[in-house]
C-alpha cells in the first residue's frame, strides 16, 4: 500500500512539474490498428470484408477492435450483432453475424482481432450509480464465454483479446462511481483470465474538458483508483481517445492529457500496455450548453491528415503503439471519397512526410438558381472537400458544388477554398 501511494504521488508531481514519462518517441506517428462498429458492417458480404481488409492491410493495419456487438435501449430493449443464445437478450436475429464475418476475413488477411463486448444508452446518465451496470457486465462476462466456444478453435489466428465497451471519463457520476466501474471491469477481465488467460482486455476511456472539472490534475486521481483497484493482468491495453475529434478534449491540452495517462499507467502495480486511439474524425455539432462548442460540420467528417499527423506526434512520445477511430468509417477508399486514403499512402510512402502542394483554385463560381456553383479544383492526390465561406467567415463544408445545400443570401460576399486530404488549401475563388 506505502509502495502504491509513493508511485501515484511521483505520478502527480510528474505532471505538475510537465515531465514525460516515457522516451522522447516511443513509437512512429502512424496508426497500425482502427476500430470499427458493428451497426456500420452488419451488412457487409464476404467480398466487401475481404476488400476492406485489403484496404487495411495496404497501410499498414494489423487489428481490428469491433467496439461493441451488443447494445441496450434505455428501454432494456437489445440489439445483437451476433447469433447468441444467452437468454438476456431475448430474441435473436440469427443472419447477423459480424464477429464470424470479421474474424474469418482477418484470419484470412493476418490481421487480429479485439471483440468488444456490449453498450448500454444509460451508461451516459447514470454511469455505474445503478445496479444497471453490474448487471451489463454479469452479461458481458457470460457473452465472453460464449463468444469464445463459439469462435476461437475456428479462428484461433485472428481471435486476439477483448474490448471493454462502456467508454469510461470524467465526469461527476463517473468520477462518483469509479470503484464500481472498477469492480464491473473486473468482472470482465476475471471472465477473461478463467477463459484464456493469453486474451488481453482492451480499454479506451477519455478525457472531457466538458460537463467535468477540466483539470488533468483533478483527473488523474480517478484515472490510478480505476488501474489499481481494477484486476487487471500483466499486457492488458490502456488506449485513450484524444478525443480531439469529438471535441472533448482541447487541442492546446492534449500534451498534458497525455501526460495524465501515462503517469497513470505508471502507478498501476501491473505492466499494462499504453497505447493511443487517435481519432480521424470531426464530430458534428450544434450548439447545446456544457458541451463543445457548435462545428462547421453538419455530419461527422473525416479529419485531414495534418491535424492527424500531429494527434500521432503528440501521441508518440507517450505510447507503444496507435489505432484510430476509424479507418473503416472515414479513410477506408470504399466510403467514395479516395482523397484521405490517397493521402494517408503518399505519407506512408515518404517516410512519414505530408505532401505540400495545395489544390488549383476552385474554377468560375457563380451564382446559379440561387445556388454557389463552380467547378472542382484539381490537386495532385486529390479534393478532399470546399471551404465556403460567407463574409471571410467558415460558412459550411461540403465534397462539390452538388452537395453545398448552404442558404446562400445576395447580401453577402462568398468564397471557396479547395482542401486536399493533407489539409493544403487552395486559393480562394471569389465572388461578390
Amino acid at each position: 500500500m506505502f509502495k502504491r501511494f509513493i508511485s501515484s504521488f511521483l505520478s502527480l508531481l510528474l505532471v505538475l512539474l510537465g515531465v514525460r514519462t516515457g522516451a522522447a518517441k516511443r513509437c512512429d506517428a502512424v496508426f497500425t490498428g482502427t476500430f470499427i462498429q458493428s451497426w456500420y458492417c452488419a451488412d457487409w458480404d464476404d467480398a466487401r470484408w475481404a476488400q476492406e481488409i485489403a484496404d487495411m492491410r495496404s497501410v499498414g493495419i494489423d487489428k481490428l477492435i469491433v467496439q461493441d456487438v451488443a447494445e441496450m435501449d434505455a428501454d432494456g430493449n437489445w440489439t445483437v450483432w451476433y447469433p447468441s443464445a444467452l437468454p438476456d437478450f431475448g430474441a435473436v436475429d440469427g443472419t447477423v453475424d459480424v464477429i464470424g464475418s470479421a474474424l474469418r476475413a482477418c484470419q484470412a488477411g493476418g490481421i487480429r482481432v479485439f471483440i468488444g463486448l456490449a453498450e448500454f444508452e444509460n451508461w451516459w446518465v447514470f454511469s455505474a450509480l445503478s445496479s444497471e451496470y453490474g448487471k451489463v457486465c454479469r452479461i458481458m462476462a457470460n457473452m465472453q464465454q460464449e463468444i469464445y466456444d463459439m469462435y476461437h478453435a475456428d479462428y484461433p489466428d485472428a481471435f486476439y483479446g477483448w474490448y471493454f465497451s462502456p467508454e469510461i471519463n470524467n465526469v461527476p457520476t463517473m468520477k462518483a462511481s469509479v470503484l464500481k466501474i472498477a469492480r464491473g471491469l473486473s468482472t470482465v477481465l476475471d471472465a477473461a483470465t478463467a477463459i484464456d488467460s493469453r486474451m488481453p482486455v482492451l480499454l479506451s476511456p477519455y478525457f472531457t474538458e466538458y460537463m467535468a472539472v477540466p483539470s488533468v490534475l483533478a483527473t488523474l486521481p480517478m484515472w490510478q483508483i480505476l488501474l489499481q483497484q481494477s484486476h487487471l493482468r500483466e499486457g492488458d491495453i490502456f488506449c485513450p481517445q484524444d478525443a480531439i475529434g469529438a471535441q472533448w478534449t482541447k487541442a492546446a491540452h492534449l500534451r498534458k492529457v497525455w501526460e495524465m495517462y501515462a503517469a497513470a499507467v505508471e502507478s498501476c502495480p501491473v505492466k499494462l500496455r499504453l497505447w493511443a486511439n487517435c481519432e480521424c474524425m470531426t464530430v458534428a455539432r450544434k450548439a447545446v450548453p456544457l458541451f463543445p462548442p457548435a462545428s462547421l460540420e453538419t455530419e461527422n467528417s473525416p479529419a485531414t491528415l495534418d491535424r492527424l499527423v500531429w494527434q500521432m506526434q503528440t501521441a508518440a512520445d507517450y505510447c507503444e503503439d496507435i489505432v484510430t477511430f476509424s479507418f473503416n468509417h472515414y479513410y477506408s477508399p470504399q466510403t467514395g471519397n479516395t482523397a484521405y486514403y490517397d493521402s494517408w499512402i503518399a505519407y506512408l510512402e515518404s517516410g512519414h512526410a505530408l505532401e505540400t502542394l495545395s489544390p488549383e483554385v476552385p474554377g468560375n463560381l457563380r451564382f446559379e438558381d440561387d445556388k454557389l456553383i463552380w467547378d472542382a479544383a484539381e490537386d495532385n492526390i486529390g479534393v478532399a472537400y470546399y471551404l465556403v465561406l460567407q463574409n471571410e467567415k467558415p460558412f459550411c463544408r461540403v465534397e462539390s458544388s452538388q452537395d453545398c445545400m448552404c442558404s446562400i443570401s445576395m447580401g453577402y460576399s462568398y468564397a471557396v477554398i479547395a482542401v486536399d486530404g493533407a489539409g493544403n488549401c487552395s486559393i480562394a475563388a471569389r465572388l461578390s
